[in-house]
């Protein structure tokens, strides 16, 4: 462990044993209660003979999570660790805003805090989800995830919303829950439905992969799915029998929906006939290299020395083996003598860093790629050029010259 990440270890340690200590002897060795708070924070007397436990425990709780995330992240690095401090520093807020309705003695908002820390988990949960499913590179993963994600979320959102309604005392409060309920349950269902095409977004189908990328734009598909709900709810009658006044929005509802399903029919057609009817431009950026590059003629190593640095500080071989290819095809060399003197180049692969490990890690794979590379660069120009003719003196001075190039930068 380095100077700079013991140092952060000590003042986290320290800082965290300060602050939690005070929270800790606040808590269990004080009966204080919110009113002692003086002006700081208005509230009624209700409130104020409440113990100061309910504002201090969810801040010890999450005072002790962000203390565990800066010691993840001093101790360990990759993509992984990154997520996980992240995550963890989400983890803390929602705990301090979930236990502090969790501990008050009121039971709907006790229970309120309850659905309020599980919507915070489902969310946490999808990020860990969709950050692995994009580092294996499956999107069909993400797409479930995210399906999933919004059925859950509409489930807790309409046991909140019954919960908030039958606690203010409205008239008829079942009836109302019932209608509500019913409508924000079809729209989330209709949206977890709609995202699961965007399993398709990378299809070869051009119109199942038109589709699949507007079921990937989740805003517009959940927007859409509850505005379908509520104009359900309207046929079903349960929100306009509640309240009458609602069902002349109705018109606008209908040609709202109208719309946004011409642009849809619109968006699909148009990026299908895109797909399908114009033909790709396949004269890209790296054939026109290659066509500036086969004017190259020569029988030196000019020109080489960006190509060179280019492999061995950042493993970018590809325009190193092209040179080298239209250097020997200039040379009156076969294609099979090609492959074999250029085999272990073009077999060479990097070791690719954990997405979790302990820190420092990275920096030693780093440097041992880029030993592994200049190793396999001098190897590859010493089976080009014999040592009869210079070869072992070309490949060092080669070495030489790209080992001081990567020190210099």
């Amino acid at each position: 462990m380095s100077n700079n990440s013991k140092g952060n270890v000590i003042r986290s340690t320290l800082l965290y044993i300060i602050i939690g200590g005070l929270l800790g002897w606040l808590i269990f060795f004080n009966n204080l209660t919110l009113g002692d708070l003086g002006n700081f924070l208005p509230m009624s007397e209700q409130m104020a003979s409440m113990s100061l436990e309910l504002l201090l425990i969810p801040l010890l709780a999450a005072f002790t999570i962000f203390y565990l995330a800066s010691l993840v992240g001093v101790f360990f690095e990759g993509s992984l660790t990154e997520v996980l401090v992240g995550t963890l520093y989400a983890v803390a807020f929602a705990t301090f805003f979930s236990l502090f309705l969790i501990l008050n003695p009121a039971e709907k908002i006790s229970k309120a805090g309850y659905f309020l820390s599980g919507a915070f988990g489902i969310v946490l949960i999808y990020n860990i989800v969709a950050t692995m499913a994009r580092m294996k590179k499956k999107p069909s993963l993400k797409a479930i995830a995210i399906s999933l994600t919004i059925y859950l979320e509409g489930q807790i959102a309409i046991r909140l919303i019954s919960l908030l309604i039958a606690s203010s005392g409205a008239g008829e409060p079942s009836g109302l829950i019932q209608a509500v309920g019913q409508f924000i349950n079809l729209g989330v269902t209709i949206a977890a439905i709609f995202t699961l095409f965007a399993v398709f977004k990378d299809s070869d189908n051009a119109y199942l992969s038109s589709f699949g990328g507007l079921a990937s734009n989740y805003l517009v598909s959940v927007s859409i799915s509850l505005i379908s709900g509520l104009y359900y709810g309207f046929f079903l009658g349960g929100l306009a029998e509640l309240a009458p006044g609602i069902s002349q929005l109705s018109p606008y509802v209908e040609w709202t929906g109208i719309c946004i399903f011409a642009a849809i029919l619109f968006t699909v057609m148009r990026r299908g006939m895109q797909k399908s009817i114009m033909v790709k431009n396949e004269l890209g950026e790296w054939r026109k290299h290659l066509q500036q590059v086969t004017t190259y003629k020569g029988d030196r190593f000019v020109g080489f020395t960006t190509l060179i640095e280019e492999f061995v500080t950042h493993g970018n071989k590809q325009r190193l083996l092209v040179k080298l290819v239209l250097f020997l095809h200039e040379n009156h060399v076969s294609d099979d003598d090609i492959s074999e003197l250029l085999g272990d180049l073009i077999k060479y692969q990097d070791e690719e860093k954990p997405d979790i490990s302990r820190k420092g890690r990275a920096l030693v794979i780093d440097n041992q790629n880029m030993d592994n590379r200049l190793s396999i660069l001098q190897s590859t120009i010493n089976q080009m050029i014999p040592p009869g003719i210079g070869g072992n003196t070309i490949s060092e001075t080669v070495g030489i010259n790209a080992v001081q190039n990567v020190t210099e930068n």
